[in-house]
């Protein structure tokens, strides 16, 4: 590993060795630039004592002065705090974070992709009343939580984007999955078998939510920083890239402030629709992707600390031969800790609002990312290793002020070290049916388990293309038949599957809504364009759900 913390090379799952190719190597460096100091950083786990080796003021984040000292006590409060030499030299900034996260749960739930639920006064996509109705349901049945797919929001303008992994912020809502009190149009009617178009839905109901807007508007909202580029997005479209280097007259214009208010206002209903499904008890676990569009406001805000020529993905393995490009532009390693990390903090701070967990998908890119050259091939890339202790540490710290346990998503190849470190800060690693040669209870307490995810076959699309010979791994139907010796149809497998995965031993199981409805059709298929991806909805309702 070099100094911009580019890898040599990668072994795959079957043990070869793929050095780097050097013109790679190259471009890397030149996306990276070369690293340059920033301030001081020190991490400090809570509760130690040391010895400082000159007179510092240290200042709380709350701007509280404990004057100047000789020694950081160990009764400093987690936080983000500052010491400042007396000597004039830079200020070192301290993040005080507790050794570990909260403790996961034990018992059982749900995984929902929330935009595939439906029911009788759905407008045309699963919204957060139905999200509550399932809530409901599972504490009804004796369950504890329930996962949620990304809340993340996209772009507001057309064409709506349908995956919930490539948002536009990581750091606010989506809100067309706002429940809409009115009666449903008539095209807008859910129903099995038909598929979700994003594109006419939020048409609808962004109507209905303007005029209820303009009824309370009286100027009053401040709008943050996402809601202003969504209302640059509204005139200019979705990829600030594009746009004109001068904003001034627009942002002065009263449609533009009307706009930006009103995208601040919608973050303010789903805050109030999210705590509606907080109050049936439930333990409601979000979900924070791996990154979010170049295009987006995430991108534009944080485009100096991205490396916005490369992107994120992985190299070729036995499910992608040709690798996978996922389209996500990276932080730059070097200029996320100069910039003393607060990008990070701020996307993990605002995943962890209004929910009890939270699942980080593809927990390694904390330790390493295959990087890609954008238009390049995925078999042209390289891994560039990312600081994982301090990252972990912030997760640890944010968690822990947020009341919320921790789950990291570890499925594939993964280095030992990976899951060691992981299970040191207690963040659950992850156990899926299809993955494991051990039927569910003999897995890790430490664990979230499932039957399948979202980019896996469900359990009855394993029966039915078992039958056929179309399945394309044995290993997989075979490890459902492990615990569904005596179905009959994929229903009956689908049912023996979730009650395995209940009875075993993981702390937290939970049991996808697909599996529950019977769907043969998965979530999505990563890399088969031809595939409706996020725009399945489930086979029944959500009121037929458990």
């Amino acid at each position: 590993m070099d100094e911009w913390g580019i890898t040599d090379g990668y072994h795959d799952v079957a043990g070869t060795w793929h050095p780097i190719d050097p013109a790679v190597r190259d471009r890397i460096r030149a996306a990276m630039g070369t690293p340059v100091p920033g301030r001081p950083l020190w991490f400090v786990e809570q509760g130690t004592h040391h010895t400082l080796w000159n007179d510092c003021e240290l200042v709380l984040e709350d701007g509280t002065s404990w004057g100047v000292r000789r020694d950081l006590p160990p009764e400093v409060p987690l936080g983000y705090h500052d010491l400042r030499p007396t000597d004039g030299s830079p200020a070192t900034r301290v993040i005080v974070h507790p050794r570990t996260c909260p403790e996961i749960p034990v018992g059982w739930g749900v995984a929902a992709q929330v935009y595939a639920l439906w029911s009788e006064r759905s407008w045309g996509i699963g919204d957060l009343r139905d999200l509550r109705d399932l809530a409901t349901r599972v504490m009804a049945a004796g369950g504890c939580a329930v996962l949620v797919s990304p809340l993340h929001q996209p772009a507001p303008s057309l064409p709506q984007e349908p995956s919930p992994y490539y948002p536009s912020s990581r750091r606010a809502w989506n809100p067309m999955l706002l429940a809409i009190d009115a009666p449903v149009p008539e095209r807008l009617r859910c129903a099995p078998g038909t598929l979700i178009d994003r594109d006419d839905v939020w048409i609808a109901k962004r109507s209905v939510l303007e005029a209820a807007f303009d009824v309370v508007d009286d100027g009053s909202i401040e709008p943050s920083p996402i809601a202003c580029w969504n209302a640059h997005c509204d005139t200019l479209g979705a990829d600030w890239q594009r746009w004109p280097a001068d904003l001034a007259e627009l942002e002065a214009s009263d449609d533009w402030q009307r706009r930006a208010r009103f995208h601040e206002w919608l973050q303010h209903r789903v805050a109030d629709q999210l705590a509606d499904v907080a109050a049936t008890g439930v333990r409601l676990i979000g979900d924070l992707a791996v990154g979010f569009s170049p295009g987006g406001a995430d991108a534009a805000e944080f485009a100096a600390h991205l490396a916005l020529d490369m992107r994120v993905g992985a190299p070729p393995d036995r499910f992608n031969a040709d690798g996978q490009e996922w389209g996500l532009p990276p932080f730059v390693p070097w200029k996320l800790r100069a910039a003393l990390y607060e990008p990070f903090v701020d996307t993990v701070r605002a995943a962890l609002r209004g929910v009890h967990g939270l699942r980080i998908d593809h927990v390694m890119g904390l330790f390493r990312q295959y990087w890609v050259p954008a238009g390049g091939s995925p078999r042209a890339g390289a891994y560039v290793r990312f600081p994982a202790d301090e990252l972990l540490a912030i997760v640890c710290l944010e968690a822990t002020r947020a009341g919320a346990f921790v789950i990291g998503e570890d499925l594939g190849t993964v280095e030992q070290e990976v899951r060691e470190m992981l299970a040191e800060r207690r963040i659950a690693g992850t156990k899926v049916l299809w993955f494991e040669e051990e039927t569910p209870d003999s897995w890790p307490a430490a664990a979230l388990a499932t039957v399948t995810t979202h980019d896996l076959p469900t359990a009855a699309g394993v029966w039915e293309r078992g039958l056929t010979g179309d399945v394309a791994d044995d290993e997989v139907y075979g490890r459902l038949l492990a615990v569904a010796p005596a179905a009959t149809s994929g229903a009956e497998a689908a049912a023996a599957a979730n009650a395995a995965l209940v009875a075993g031993s993981s702390h937290l199981r939970l049991v996808t809504t697909d599996d529950l409805a019977g769907a043969v059709e998965q979530p999505n298929r990563p890399g088969l364009n031809d595939h409706p991806n996020w725009r399945i909805r489930l086979p029944v309702a959500v009121d037929r759900l458990l």
